[in-house]
C-alpha cells in the first residue's frame, strides 16, 4: 500500500484535526504545506489536498513533478479546483470517492506558464452561463438582469488566435472563455460534448455577436439552454496550444484572479497529473483520436473586423452581404410581371370565384396557395425600407396589375355564372375589422421572414393560405360586376387591410434583420404606418359594432323568457337592432306570445329591435 499524506495549511491546522483526519480509516501522515520539500513525498504515494486555490496549483506542478497520486479535498476557497476536478461538495463523499478510485491520468492546462485549475476569462467570455457556475434559478435570472444592465458597455476588440498547427483565426470579439473539458457546465456541456479531461486538448469558446439583439436573445436562453447546436454568435477552436493577442492590454480571469495581458498562451499537458476521486469524469479511451478542430463560420471576418472593433454594438444585426445579396435578386425577380406571374393570377382569380359561389373552403384554400400575390408585396416592403426606387417602381407597378387582372376576371365570372346570391364565403369577406389586420401584421412577418431565411421558406403556403390575397380581390370583382357598391367596397377594404398591413410588418421584420438602417427605413415605415393608420378607421367601427353584437349574442343566448329559450342568435348591429335566432317552446306560440318575447327582449338589452324568429316546438 502506497503511503497516504495530507497536506494542508497551518491556518486549517484545528480544523483538519477535528473535521478531515477522523474521516480517514487508513493510516495518514499530516503535513503543513508549504514548509514540506517534495522530495520527501515518494512517487505513487497518494496525497490529499484540503488547501485553497491559491496553493493547488504549485501542489499540482509537485504532483506532475513527482508522480503523486493526488486527491483533491472540498476546502471552503477551493472553488475552483472543486469544479475543475468534479470534487463533491460534501467532504465526506469526497474523501470516500477518493480512496475507492482507481488512479486517472488527466491534462494539466496553462496560461502563460501557470496551472489553470477551472477557466482562463479573456474580457466578457464569463457571461451569459459559458462558466462553470452552478447557479439555482433565481441566481440565473439575477445574473441575466445584470448582464442586460452592462449590454451597452460590450465593445468588440480585436482577437488573433493561433492554434499548435499554426492556423490563425482573426475576429471582433467581446470575449473568450478557455477550458479543458466541459464537465460541470450548462451551455459548455453542448458545445464540448466530446471532450474529456484526457484528450490533450484544450478548448476556447469565442463570443462574438454582431448587435445587442443577439446578446440579449443569448443571455435570456443560454442559463436554460439544451439545443447541442452551436448558437449564432459563439465560435469554437480545439487545439493542443493556444495564443491568444488583442490589440490592447485587456483583463483576463484565471480561476477568479483577475489579471491584465496582450497575449495569452494556452498549453496543455497531456496526462500528466494522476488523481483520484471526483464525480466521473469524461473520459478518452483514444489520447490520439483527438484532432485540432475549428467552428468558425459565425465569427465575424475580413472587412467586418474593421467595422466592429472599439465601436459600440448595433442594436440589430446588419444581414450580411452575401445573404443581403441573394436576397435582393429574389425580390427584384418577384417585382416583375413575369408571364408565370399573370398566368398564376388568372388561374387563381377564377378558381377563388368559383369557389366563392360554390361556397366551398377547400377550393378557396387552392387559390390562395395559386395565388402569386405575396411576391410582389414582400418586394414592396423591402422596396420602403431600403428607399429602393426602381424596386418600388417594379413591385408597385406589379401588384397593381394583378390587382386589375384579379377584379376583371373576377367581374367576368360574375357575368358569366348567373348566381347573384351572396354565399357564406362571401358574406365572410364584406365585413373587415381589427382582428383581420392582426392576421396580415402576422402574415407580414412570417412572409419576410420566411424570404430571408432559407430555411424557413417551406412556411410561404402557409403564409398564403392565412392571409387570403386574392379571394377578397376576387369578391370585389363580383361585386363590380353586380354594380353592388357595398359587397366591392367591403371585400376592397379587407385586400387593403392585407396589403397595408403585411407591408408595414413585413418592412419592421426586414429592419429588425438588418436589411437597413433605421435612418434610411424610418421614410419607408412612416408611409406603411399611415397607411394603415387609414385602413384601421372603418376597421375599428366594424370591430366596435363586432364587440356590440358579441355581447349580445352572449346576453341573449340561452336566455329563457315566459317559458321558451332562445338558441342560435346572430345580430347585426344597426339602428335600430336586427336580431334572428331560434325560438324553442314546448307549444305554438301566438302573436301575442311573439310580441310579448320581443319586447322582453328589448327591455334586456334597452334598445328597440327586428326580430326574425324561427319556432320550435320540442314536446317530451
Amino acid at each position: 500500500m502506497a503511503d497516504t499524506f495530507l497536506l494542508f495549511s497551518a491556518s486549517d491546522k484545528d480544523n483538519v484535526s477535528k473535521e478531515v483526519i477522523p474521516l480517514f480509516s487508513d493510516t495518514l501522515l499530516p503535513v503543513i504545506w508549504p514548509s514540506v520539500e517534495p522530495i520527501t513525498l515518494t512517487p505513487d504515494c497518494r496525497v490529499f489536498v484540503y488547501i485553497s486555490d491559491a496553493h493547488i496549483p504549485a501542489i499540482i506542478d509537485a504532483a506532475v513533478a513527482h508522480q503523486w497520486q493526488l486527491a483533491i479535498l472540498p476546502h471552503p476557497e477551493a472553488g475552483h479546483a472543486c469544479r475543475g476536478f468534479g470534487i463533491p461538495k460534501q467532504l465526506d463523499n469526497a474523501i470516500q470517492l477518493a480512496c475507492d478510485a482507481k488512479p486517472l491520468h488527466v491534462d494539466v492546462l496553462r496560461c502563460n506558464g501557470s496551472v489553470v485549475l477551472d477557466t482562463v476569462i479573456l474580457g466578457r467570455g464569463s457571461i451569459f452561463g459559458l462558466n462553470r457556475q452552478n447557479l439555482n434559478w433565481q441566481e440565473k435570472l439575477k445574473k441575466v438582469f445584470v448582464n442586460l444592465s452592462k449590454v451597452k458597455t460590450f465593445i468588440p476588440a480585436k482577437f488573433t488566435i493561433t492554434t499548435e498547427s499554426e492556423n490563425t483565426v482573426e475576429t471582433a470579439a467581446i470575449g473568450t472563455l478557455i477550458i479543458s473539458h466541459a464537465h460541470g457546465t450548462a451551455l459548455s456541456r453542448n458545445i464540448l460534448s466530446t471532450s474529456s479531461v484526457n484528450d490533450g486538448m484544450c478548448h476556447a469558446i469565442v463570443l462574438a455577436p454582431h448587435s445587442i439583439m443577439e446578446l440579449v436573445r443569448l443571455f435570456i436562453t443560454a442559463p436554460f439552454r439544451r439545443d447541442p447546436r452551436l448558437p449564432g454568435l459563439l465560435g469554437f477552436i480545439k487545439s493542443r496550444t493556444l495564443m491568444l493577442c488583442v490589440q490592447n492590454p485587456m483583463t483576463f480571469l484565471q480561476d477568479g484572479i483577475e489579471s491584465t495581458a496582450q497575449e495569452l498562451i494556452i498549453e496543455t499537458t497531456p496526462r500528466s497529473l494522476c488523481i483520484l476521486g471526483g464525480e466521473p469524469l469524461p473520459v478518452s479511451d483514444n489520447p490520439g483520436s483527438s484532432k485540432e478542430s475549428r467552428k468558425i463560420v459565425n465569427l465575424p471576418a475580413e472587412g467586418a473586423i474593421a467595422a466592429m472593433i472599439d465601436k459600440p454594438l448595433p442594436f440589430i444585426t446588419h444581414a450580411a452581404t452575401d445573404e443581403f445579396r441573394e436576397l435582393y435578386q429574389l425580390l427584384r425577380e418577384n417585382a416583375s410581371a413575369t408571364p408565370s406571374f399573370l398566368t398564376l393570377m388568372v388561374l387563381s382569380t377564377l378558381l377563388a370565384s368559383i369557389g366563392l359561389f360554390a361556397s366551398s373552403a377547400p377550393v378557396i384554400i387552392g387559390a390562395m396557395i395559386l395565388a402569386p400575390l405575396m411576391a410582389p408585396i414582400i418586394s414592396l416592403a423591402m422596396a420602403l425600407v431600403r428607399q429602393d426606387t426602381s424596386l418600388l417602381s417594379a413591385s408597385s407597378q406589379t401588384l397593381l396589375t394583378g390587382l386589375l387582372m384579379a377584379t376583371s376576371f373576377a367581374a367576368l365570372a360574375s357575368f358569366i355564372l348567373p348566381m347573384e346570391i351572396v354565399t357564406p364565403e362571401i358574406q365572410a369577406r364584406l365585413s373587415p375589422n381589427l382582428l383581420d389586420l392582426g392576421v396580415a401584421v402576422i402574415s407580414g412577418i412570417a412572409g419576410a421572414y420566411a424570404h430571408a431565411r432559407i430555411d424557413a421558406s417551406k412556411s410561404l403556403a402557409g403564409v398564403a393560405i392565412a392571409v387570403a390575397l386574392v379571394p377578397p380581390l376576387a369578391v370585389t370583382g363580383i361585386g363590380i360586376g353586380w354594380a353592388d357598391l357595398h359587397v366591392a367596397w367591403g371585400a376592397l377594404l379587407l385586400f387593403l387591410t392585407n396589403l397595408a398591413g403585411i407591408v408595414l410588418s413585413a418592412s419592421v421584420t426586414f429592419l429588425m434583420l438588418g436589411f437597413a438602417p433605421f435612418t434610411r427605413a424610418k421614410k419607408g415605415l412612416a408611409v406603411a404606418l399611415l397607411a394603415v393608420f387609414i385602413v384601421s378607421v372603418p376597421l375599428l367601427i366594424s370591430f366596435v359594432h363586432l364587440s356590440h353584437e358579441a355581447k349580445i349574442i352572449k346576453a341573449l343566448e340561452g336566455l329563457t323568457i315566459n317559458q321558451v329559450v332562445l338558441r342560435q342568435v346572430s345580430a347585426r348591429d344597426v339602428k335600430p337592432l336586427e336580431l334572428s335566432l331560434e325560438i324553442m317552446t314546448p307549444h305554438a306560440l301566438s302573436e301575442q306570445d311573439l310580441d310579448n318575447i320581443k319586447q322582453a327582449i328589448e327591455q334586456e338589452l334597452q334598445t328597440p329591435v327586428i326580430l326574425e324568429a324561427t319556432l320550435v316546438i320540442r314536446r317530451e
